[in-house]
């Protein structure tokens, strides 16, 4: 592969918004402050490098072969699955940005599309455009990763069909009611675009720091969606129960408010209680996609332009009257 097709703002984008999700506060996750007993902040971060090269050359490879390859690449760091759902979303949004066109001209007279309107264009050609290839490609991947809780399907389940005569797309059609992740391809990555990025843009906006920003939006998206891995391992009415604590503490204010955070360390501490049998993984996938965007938009040099020294100290500092947007 010629190196003027491999794409650095992607690879590094991949690896840096899997690394600052990793470490983030987020409730229930492994992060910079928790471990799980099999899985470590290590092990993430070794898989955040690990991708970079295959999500750099998805434009050559296309999503299921993209897919794919990052989870081999993963496979070879570590000995759990830290990031198959994060591969499964990132794999398209890459694509498609890497599709766009740079420095297009505007006819006289019309108004300039703005980069993430043509974005989401690309992502709806990307996605309708996904194959019978890429199936068989993501199912490899799956079994490779061996993501825990993932159950049996009624169709076209990936323990039993290795070459499944369907494309992606209507893969991920059959799963999205059991899974987030499968869910964003079918909704054009709404979750993604419409719900998660205003939320952590607003709190950047509002002076939080990056981190705590990452871990708002993941309470945000827990309290709107119960999470599917949860669900999986646990069932729907636990991963209810999840989510209408999640509710609570970011009713409460989530990080910015005293209360909040008062509640949120509550509901961190219960999530806990029984190894990470209640970890929000799904939601963290989403979170990870939400800052591959942002900084595939802003640069790896948006961090230090927003770097606000450490975390505690931003915590003992954070104003008490920050409104939740």
């Amino acid at each position: 592969m010629p190196k003027a097709d491999f794409r650095w703002d992607i690879a590094r984008a991949a690896q840096a918004a899997c690394i600052m999700e990793a470490t983030a506060p987020k409730v229930g996750n492994v992060n910079r402050i928790y471990d799980f007993s099999d899985c470590l902040l290590e092990d993430f971060q070794l898989s955040a490098v690990a991708i970079g090269e295959p999500l750099g050359r998805v434009k050559a490879q296309g999503v299921g072969k993209t897919v794919l390859a990052a989870i081999q690449a993963t496979h070879r760091v570590v000995p759990t699955n830290t990031n198959l759902g994060i591969v499964l979303l990132l794999a398209p949004l890459a694509m498609a940005w890497s599709q766009l066109e740079t420095g297009e001209k505007t006819a006289a007279g019309e108004k300039p599309t703005e980069p993430r309107e043509s974005w989401l264009r690309e992502m709806t050609d990307v996605l309708a455009g996904l194959t019978e290839e890429d199936t068989r490609y993501v199912y490899e991947a799956i079994r490779l990763a061996n993501p825990g809780g993932i159950g049996q399907a009624k169709d076209h389940d990936v323990n039993l069909e290795k070459s499944p005569e369907i494309t992606l797309l209507e893969a991920m059609r059959l799963a999205s009611d059991r899974d987030l992740v499968a869910r964003e391809y079918v909704n054009r990555f709404h979750t993604v675009f419409e719900v998660g990025l205003p939320v952590l843009e607003g709190g950047l906006k509002a002076g939080l720091p990056l981190p705590l920003a990452a871990a708002e939006t993941h309470l945000f998206i827990l309290s709107q969606f119960p999470d599917t891995l949860i669900a999986r391992k646990g069932g729907t009415s636990l991963s209810q129960k999840v989510q209408v604590r999640a509710q609570i503490a970011w009713e409460k204010g989530g990080f910015r408010t005293e209360a909040g955070r008062v509640q949120t360390t509550v509901f961190d501490a219960w999530l806990r209680e029984d190894g990470h049998h209640l970890n929000p993984g799904a939601t963290a996938d989403i979170t990870a996609a939400i800052l591959f965007v942002l900084f595939l938009e802003n640069g790896l040099e948006y961090w230090g332009k927003t770097r606000m020294g450490s975390l505690t100290e931003n915590l003992s500092r954070m104003p008490l009257d920050l409104s939740i947007g």
